[in-house]
């Protein structure tokens, strides 16, 4: 279980460990070696020319998190895989080719069973994995391929507040020095009530009554920027600018102290 670590796989060290304990892998010489993605696999095919048969796994991981009832994270894991053959000799691609898919296969008897002692600790492997040949004219004398294998774990999202500072502590972290005004520019048609319920809920917000707020919405323009909020600190100027962001409207905000403009929002 020694390539297990808080969730994670190492692939790396398990494609290492096949490649140098496989007696097809040692009897076609093959190498291992650590790459980051296919142009870091050319450049190392490129350089290591006194090498003829290559197993290299990418250190890069793209993936994603699913956001469901089971949250998971997925990371893929590439397989690359080369051999050299005389430049033009098709018939010697052909068997490169079918060596490296043999090895293939092999790798996938093991990888089997790591399979089962993955999932003994909440890691999941997609079991479609896929051997695909490297266009020919990619390596100039070289039959490449490389397969991907698709790593799950379960990921925990549970809200934690200790992972994240209270209002008071931002201000406090911050060092606030300014306060802001917040100055509404326009709205977009479709979302006018969102507009005029979100002028309602700022903090520090200027209106009285949702007629004022209505009478806001209505007559601000970028050439006319109504107050609708003031004497903000930042994490509330935050605050309120995400609301006008989630109903698309435009405002502007500046330092009450200095009234220099900050920045402006679409």
């Amino acid at each position: 279980m020694n390539e297990i670590l808080n969730g994670r796989w190492d692939a790396s060290a398990f494609f290492l460990r096949l490649t140098a304990t496989n007696t097809l892998a040692l009897a076609e010489g093959f190498t291992f070696c650590q790459v980051s993605g296919l142009e870091g696999f050319e450049e190392a095919v490129a350089q290591m020319q006194t090498k003829n048969a290559f197993v290299c796994v990418s250190d890069i991981n793209d993936g994603y998190t699913e956001l469901n009832n089971t949250p998971r994270t997925r990371r893929v894991k590439t397989v690359f895989m080369a051999m050299r053959h005389k430049a033009d000799d098709m018939e010697a691609r052909t068997e490169c080719m079918e060596i490296m898919r043999e090895l293939f296969r092999q790798f996938m008897s093991q990888l089997i069973l790591e399979r089962v002692r993955l999932e003994q600790n909440c890691i999941y492997l997609d079991p479609r994995i896929t051997f695909t040949e490297i266009d020919r004219y990619f390596f100039n004398g070289a039959a490449g391929a490389y397969f991907q294998i698709a790593v799950d774990c379960y990921t925990d999202l549970r809200f934690n507040s200790e992972e994240w500072m209270s209002e008071h502590d931002f201000d406090e972290k911050t060092q606030e020095e300014y306060i802001y005004d917040l100055y509404l520019t326009g709205y977009d048609t479709s979302q006018k009530m969102g507009t005029i319920k979100a002028v309602r809920s700022l903090y520090n917000q200027t209106a009285t009554g949702l007629n004022e707020a209505k009478d806001f919405a209505e007559t601000a323009s970028e050439k006319k920027p109504v107050l609708i909020a003031t004497g903000l600190t930042q994490y509330q100027l935050y605050v309120n600018v995400a609301q006008l962001d989630a109903v698309n409207a435009t405002y502007i905000f500046k330092e009450n102290n200095g009234n220099r403009q900050e920045s402006a929002g679409a």
